[in-house]
């Protein structure tokens, strides 16, 4: 009798030595890809932004929920450097803040088209299930040009080397990205119809940790977005706008995508260096389960 339950605690025992090893492997590989997948979305989404205001003109000052950007004072014919800061805080599964700096300088190249090269530093703090510290140095050239009087076209690049500790556990990776913009606008008596086609893709290949493999991890997005504007008096813009998003993903041997249709119509105001706008996000339409949202902005250039 007391053989039997020895040779049941013998048991019992070795299962929870064999057990142990590869719940440690999957926890580290649960934190290590997590960190990998939120430090990737958060440093193109910093790169997207940052130069899409970048290109957008010649705008000295940007302050909103994100960051800021602040550039050198130069006519639209000069050069021009400009800096700026993002971060993002995270809270869930993922918690955590991320800060990427930016710093670029751009020159006009020919008529209608700008140049620039922007170098960027982000690092990264987060609790994935373990305690995660990343640090990433990113390069990345981009260009304006107008196509037509009413076509334009914005491009960037960008090549980054990120650097993951967990732990006591170093590791690096190489990620590329890039994002393309085209966007229209014409004119009619008393409306405005503008649209925009924009695709971005990004891909990392992270190096191996502890027993868990080398993979690679790679995202694709293209949206299209359509708006009508009537002009009023006194400055006054209601609009109406249709959009269409797709997103597909690849993350070792997992794959997906997404669909998100969404309609917007408001109200904007400008006058000199002041502006409001409104707006009423009816994505409910397409998908029931999506509230109404209603956003409020007024800002001040300077």
């Amino acid at each position: 009798m007391k053989t039997a339950r020895l040779t049941r605690a013998l048991a019992l025992l070795t299962c929870l030595l064999t057990a142990a090893p590869v719940l440690a492997e999957d926890e580290l590989r649960s934190a290590y890809r997590s960190s990998v997948s939120t430090t990737l979305a958060a440093s193109v989404g910093a790169f997207d932004s940052v130069l899409g205001h970048a290109l957008n003109g010649y705008g000295k000052v940007r302050l909103n929920s994100k960051g800021l950007f602040v550039a050198t004072q130069a006519p639209g014919s000069a050069p021009r450097m400009w800096w700026a800061l993002e971060a993002r805080e995270y809270h869930g599964s993922t918690s955590g803040r991320k800060i990427d700096v930016l710093l670029g300088i751009e020159r006009p190249i020919g008529t209608g088209t700008r140049l620039g090269f922007a170098t960027g530093y982000g690092v990264a703090e987060l609790d994935t299930g373990r305690d995660v510290r990343t640090q990433t140095f990113s390069f990345a050239p981009y260009v304006e040009t107008s196509l037509t009087d009413h076509i334009g076209l914005k491009a960037w690049a960008a090549l980054a080397r990120p650097d993951y500790r967990l732990g006591s556990s170093p590791r690096s990776a190489w990620r590329t990205a890039a994002g393309l913009n085209a966007s229209g606008n014409y004119e009619l008596r008393r409306m405005d119809i503008s649209g925009a086609a924009g695709l971005s893709l990004s891909q990392q290949s992270s190096s191996g940790i502890g027993e868990v493999s080398a993979w690679q991890v790679g995202k694709l997005s293209a949206s299209l977005r359509t708006r009508a504007t009537l002009r009023l008096e006194r400055n006054f813009r209601p609009y109406f706008e249709l959009g269409y998003k797709y997103g597909t993903w690849v993350d070792a041997g997992n794959s997906g995508e997404t669909h998100a249709p969404s309609l917007k119509t408001g109200l904007s105001w400008s006058h000199k260096k002041r502006s409001f706008t409104m707006s009423l996000i009816g994505t409910q339409v397409f998908d029931p389960v999506q509230p109404l949202v209603l956003n409020t902005r007024y800002s001040i250039r300077f």
